[in-house]
């Protein structure tokens, strides 16, 4: 190798990860699915005295897979409006990995509700598990990007106060149609 000649740091096998802006557009999708995810599993809780765990688990992957369809269409769409043309190999694997990216959220409430099935914890406890665990999520999110906020601590505050009064409205709204 010559002097001064770039070397990339990744061999041609092997891709980079995502960027900043891709990370950000697949945790706001996480967001997304996980106040999803929640409204249908408090929807459920409501319920539990005449749900099963199957129900319950088939409602919840079905939501959560109908709203990552629904996603990725939509990007899709925008993308030929915005550039009127189909997107490019890289463009859906960027899409792909922004929408499918979030089936993850799922993964331990379906753990949860497999302890139910296997007859670990009641059905209605198992619900109730499952929303602490979303509630929590988002508030590690939310709390995450408030730490990464460049502005005084008082500030950082109102921003928590606002998001979490929006993100109650939010669930609030969600479960009004349940």
């Amino acid at each position: 190798m010559k002097h001064g000649q770039n070397v990339t740091p990744f061999p041609s096998s092997r891709r980079p990860g995502p960027d900043a802006h891709q990370c950000a557009e697949a945790l706001k999708e996480r967001v997304y699915v996980t106040f999803t995810a929640l409204a249908v599993t408090v929807a459920f809780e409501r319920e539990a005295e005449h749900a099963t765990v199957g129900g319950a688990a088939l409602t919840l992957l079905l939501t959560v897979v109908g709203t990552l369809l629904a996603v990725f269409v939509a990007d899709v769409i925008a993308h030929m409006v915005r550039d009127g043309s189909l997107p490019s190999r890289r463009e859906v694997a960027h899409l792909a990995y922004v929408s499918f990216g979030s089936l993850t959220v799922i993964v331990v409430p379906m753990a949860i509700l497999g302890l139910s099935a296997l007859g670990v914890i009641e059905l209605a406890l198992a619900l109730r598990t499952i929303a602490v665990a979303l509630v929590a999520t988002l508030i590690v999110v939310a709390l995450f990007a408030v730490w990464r906020l460049r502005v005084n601590p008082w500030l950082k505050i109102l921003v928590l106060g606002i998001m979490t009064a929006l993100g109650i409205a939010a669930l609030a709204i969600e479960l009004a149609v349940h």
